[in-house]
């Protein structure tokens, strides 16, 4: 099956900030409905000091021809706010992965895994050597889709709420 609607994929620009700011706190509300919904994250609050002021940082996203968002993938500097994860990041030039969502209108029709790949291309670009995310096992299907990407479990934290599964992928590695 595919999508029935023609859509792009692009970089998105700060002029979008609005429209998918909107979509990634609506995707983010439907999977997390344990996080506070009355303030938005930094980076989504910080929107252009995060992803457009930085070289090495960026959003992509799936767009229907009206306009409508309906899949994103970010890009930024893993900054090593997991201590736990310090033994692991510190040597190399490591990118996180995140905001990684898909209307759930629009799931299993490949659209993740053609973000990922915009991604990828992106962060092979700009010189980062190991990708980094992070997923919980409540999160229907994520770790299997990351491990298809060839993203192998580096630390699972025993957490009883959010189980916080630590993932990363030397890119120079990465044949998908």
């Amino acid at each position: 099956m595919k999508i029935q609607q023609p859509y792009s994929i692009r970089r998105v620009q700060a002029d979008e900030r609005d429209q998918i700011v909107e979509f990634m706190m609506r995707v983010r509300k439907e999977i997390f409905p344990m996080l506070t919904q009355d303030e938005l994250p930094p980076d989504l609050l910080n929107f252009n000091e995060y992803y457009m002021e930085q070289d090495d940082a960026a959003i992509f996203a799936a767009f229907f021809e009206d306009g409508t968002v309906i899949g994103t993938i970010a890009i930024t500097p893993y900054d090593g706010r997991f201590v736990q994860l310090d033994r692991f990041y510190h040597h190399s030039k490591t990118a996180e992965i995140v905001k990684c969502y898909v209307d759930r209108n629009y799931r299993r029709f490949g659209l993740g895994s053609i973000l990922f790949d915009e991604a990828l291309q992106f962060c092979k670009q700009v010189g980062y050597e190991t990708l980094y995310l992070h997923t919980h096992p409540f999160l229907p299907g994520a770790i299997p889709f990351w491990n298809s990407k060839g993203f192998e479990e580096r630390l699972a934290e025993d957490d009883p709420i959010w189980n916080t599964l630590h993932m990363d992928l030397q890119v120079e590695q990465h044949h998908g």
